[in-house]
């Protein structure tokens, strides 16, 4: 039994015909949503020490941590996310521009002039 089931699980279920409801736990239910917000939350009746823990932490100055640039050049790719595409590059074939041969250059052409 699975908390929520992935898409690879709920496609293997309706092959396999079985019921995608049973493969989320009761705690997911529509049932279960209802009970736990049919109960009222009660406030603390004693406030008296939340009172002195915020009084304490009022004088202190809270600052961001310090954090410093990583040494070198910075990276020129970023991270792709779980599921993000790769694209790749279609690399273009070098094109010598004298004799027209493909796989060199002008500079590196062995043709007779």
């Amino acid at each position: 039994m699975l908390a929520i089931p992935c898409s690879h699980a709920v496609a293997a279920a309706i092959k396999g015909k079985v019921s995608v409801e049973s493969l989320v736990l009761p705690a997911y239910t529509v049932g279960e949503l209802r009970s736990a917000y049919a109960g009222s939350v009660l406030p603390v009746p004693d406030t008296i020490e939340v009172t002195e823990l915020a009084s304490e932490l009022g004088g202190m100055n809270l600052y961001p941590p310090t954090t410093r640039r990583p040494p070198g050049r910075p990276k020129k790719q970023r991270f792709f996310s779980r599921g993000e595409k790769i694209m790749k590059r279609i690399r273009r074939r070098t094109l010598c521009s004298r004799c027209k041969g493909v796989g060199h250059n002008k500079a590196t052409c062995k043709e007779a002039i």
